[in-house]
């Protein structure tokens, strides 16, 4: 047996190769770590390159609004344009920029209302880099409502309406309705906006920054705004309260217009019912040289001189009703200013107290309730001024939206606000005598029936015709009855009887109402038995009533004295005798009420609602020509009524400041009205700094590695916010107090 076959030892192998493996590997990581750190330190080498290019824009950057804010401070004038002596910039309406006129040089100084600072070069780049410095330009916006522009009252959403025209009615006439003879133009300063429609003829309308209507304008071609929305939604009604509901003092007194016009006619606040009373002076051509001021508070006109009206009788007004008139003279309401109530400005404003000019501004508020109505026309002249409030606007016009006349009653009919009026007093009886006295008279016998009675008897015989009077006083009510309450019924109710021998003789009624003189006699019926005869003063003794209606309004009602005067004549025949049992005074009545332009009230239409040929306020001609000016330092408040206005021949401006809110708002112009600034303004919203300060908007833009730095390819690298206060209001150059509100840089 043979045994295993061996195989051969195999050579071993050179190590050349595996050394040659390894030296790559070394060379290939080495390569790699190089790599990195090559890529990295340029990586960081380009990074550094960016920051200083960064610092350096940022630098640049704040440097130039340095110096920006510097020259607003000192008063640089930066352009080509010569400059006045210690000028700065104060945001005056003159054309002038920031930094003077002309700053662009473009040789025209009237377009720089942007202001801008070039400053080429102005930031030098490293030696190492080999850049050009770094130019930069500074744009600067003064913002609106301050410095010049400003108003010195704070001005906020809070105190001023969100539209300069807002009309609330939603359908059944136009909401905004402009017509024009010759293609004039209805000029808005704010938002205008109406609950239903816009139609416009002959004209155009312009507004600064939006129109909207809710169901549609015609033509839109004749709006003219930033923004204009025929389609938009719709907007509540704000709300705003009266001054009456405010301070919660209802119906001020009642005031008597004077009766006379001498040079400075003055009205005191209050409640004023007879618009021929005021007619008599402000529709008087007699009173054209007067001017009629009404102090500041408040007033409320609630005239009832309505052809149905119980108080007046719409004759005394010529026919016209519930319209308070002013054709002649100067109307100024509110706080005068300097000597204007002797020395009017007129056909300038500035009369009264501007509440945009003054937080302690106190002017009036006229309230109009019922169909009380405003028209000014002729050659009037009208300056009415709000009062100043930071939680609403100085509402100078005010349309009452809400309040209904009540009847006040005082009779026996069940649900009424009290009983009938009694006697309260001791009775008394004049002349005493032994065959002439009134025996069992006492309140209580005389106040109801049942209670007892006064009798009087008179055995047969007498040579003379004898007379006796009972007087009972008192009748007063529960409440208060004040001046200005307006009598719709007056009834007597007297049980008593008359002996039947005593016929031909007449017992007799006489009322005297506390603090007035007595209105008259008249007779009663002869009743056999005691019976209650009811007599209504005002269908069976007008006159009575009518005495007694004015003596309420004019006075109030505190009481009333009655005497019941019986006669028993001579020679009966038999004996006679007249009682007593009873007597009782039923009233009905308004007293003052703060009523809505809705309410119909004291028997009489409104024709201030809808589709009754009214207006709250007319401004205009109506059958004649306006030459007057009419300005309202307020908003004129009016939810449920319409105005209107029309401008017409060539001197008057009818200004509405600080908003108008109605139901309609009907606008026209004839002729060709010298006027064409914004007949309807809102004040833009202010902090109150007046022309102490005055706040600028400034855009740093910088270009690198350039010499100048034209608008493109600049770059903005910081904004910033500054305040220039000047505690004279007028600006000092060099002494201006600066401080920075907001800086920003940009990437």
């Amino acid at each position: 047996m043979t045994g295993p076959r061996l195989r051969p030892l195999l050579r071993l192998r050179s190590d050349d190769g595996a050394i040659l493996v390894f030296a790559l590997i070394i060379v290939t990581t080495v390569a790699l770590v190089v790599g990195t750190v090559l890529v990295r330190g340029d990586g960081s080498l380009r990074a550094t390159v960016a920051l200083r290019e960064v610092a350096g824009s940022s630098y640049a950057a704040d440097g130039a609004a340095q110096v920006a804010i510097n020259d607003l401070r000192t008063g640089h004038w930066g352009g080509t344009a010569a400059e006045p002596a210690d000028w700065a910039f104060d945001n005056s309406d003159d054309g002038t920029g920031c930094f003077g006129a002309d700053t662009d040089n473009n040789g025209d100084p009237t377009d720089d209302a942007v202001g801008t600072l070039d400053l080429p070069g102005f930031y030098p780049a490293s030696v190492a880099s080999g850049d050009a410095p770094t130019s930069a330009r500074v744009e600067c916006v003064a913002e609106d409502s301050t410095g010049a522009q400003g108003s010195p009252v704070p001005i906020t959403n809070q105190n001023k309406p969100g539209n300069a025209i807002l009309t609330l009615g939603t359908g059944g006439e136009t909401g905004l309705a402009s017509s024009a003879s010759g293609g004039n133009t209805l000029r808005v300063h704010g938002g205008i906006w109406s609950n239903s429609n816009i139609a416009v003829s002959n004209g155009d309308i312009v507004g600064s920054t939006s129109i909207r209507a809710h169901t549609g304008c015609a033509p839109v071609s004749a709006l003219h705004a930033p923004l204009v929305d025929c389609s938009a939604g719709t907007v509540a009604d704000p709300g705003y309260p009266s001054d009456p509901i405010v301070t919660g003092t209802g119906v001020p007194p009642l005031r008597t217009p004077p009766t006379s016009c001498p040079g400075v006619v003055t009205f005191e606040p209050g409640y004023y019912d007879d618009a021929a009373a005021l007619n008599n002076l402000t529709d008087k051509n007699s009173c054209r040289n007067s001017v009629f001021w009404f102090k500041p508070g408040t007033y409320y006109f609630d005239f009832h001189n309505g052809a149905n009206d119980p108080m007046y009788d719409s004759d005394t007004n010529g026919g016209g009703g519930s319209e308070w008139k002013v054709s002649v003279g100067g109307l100024i309401a509110g706080d005068p200013v300097g000597n204007s109530l002797t020395a009017p400005r007129f056909p300038t404003d500035g009369n009264c107290r501007n509440p945009i000019d003054d937080v302690s501004t106190q002017g009036v508020q006229f309230v109009f309730g019922g169909d009380s109505r405003l028209r000014v026309d002729g050659n009037a002249n009208v300056e009415i001024c709000g009062s100043y409030h930071s939680d609403r606007p100085p509402i100078a016009l005010y349309g009452l939206k809400s309040g209904t006349s009540t009847l006040t009653s005082f009779t026996e009919a069940t649900g009424d606000d009290g009983d009938p009026l009694t006697t309260s007093g001791t009775p008394s009886v004049t002349p005493a005598g032994s065959d002439n006295t009134f025996v069992g008279a006492s309140a209580a016998a005389l106040r109801d029936t049942g209670n007892g009675s006064a009798t009087w008897f008179r055995p047969n015989g007498g040579a003379n015709t004898v007379s006796r009077t009972l007087t009972m006083t008192g009748f007063t009510s529960p409440a208060t009855i004040p001046k200005g309450s307006v009598v719709k019924q007056a009834r007597l109710l007297v049980r008593h009887k008359a002996s039947q021998n005593n016929a031909g003789t007449a017992s007799t009624i006489t009322l005297t109402p506390a603090g007035g003189s007595a209105l008259g006699s008249f007779n009663l019926d002869r009743p056999g038995t005691l019976t209650t005869q009811t007599v209504d003063l005002r269908a069976q003794q007008p006159t009575v009533f009518n005495a007694l209606q004015r003596a309420v309004h004019t006075n109030g009602y505190t009481g009333t004295k009655v005497d019941f005067t019986a006669t028993i004549a001579k020679n009966l025949g038999a004996a006679a005798n007249v009682e007593l049992d009873a007597v009782r005074l039923e009233l009905e009545l308004y007293v003052p009420q703060l009523r809505a332009q809705t309410d119909a009230g004291l028997g009489a239409a409104n024709c201030l609602t809808l589709g009754g040929g009214c207006n709250l306020i007319g401004v205009g001609p109506s059958g004649g020509s306006y030459h007057g000016v009419f300005y309202v330092q307020g908003t004129t408040y009016a939810p449920v009524s319409r105005i209107q206005l029309n401008l017409s021949n060539l001197q008057q401006a009818e200004v509405f400041r600080f908003g108008v809110i109605s139901r309609s708002l009907d606008f026209s112009t004839q002729g060709n009205p010298s006027f064409h600034d914004a007949v309807i303004q809102l004040p833009d919203n202010s902090p109150g700094w007046g022309f102490n300060g005055t706040l600028v908007q400034l855009k740093v833009y910088v270009c690198p590695d350039s010499p100048s730095c034209p608008a493109s390819p600049a770059r903005l690298a910081l904004t910033a916010r500054v305040q220039l206060w000047d505690p004279s209001g007028s600006p000092v150059p060099g002494r201006r107090q600066v401080s920075v509100l907001s800086w920003s840089h940009t990437r």
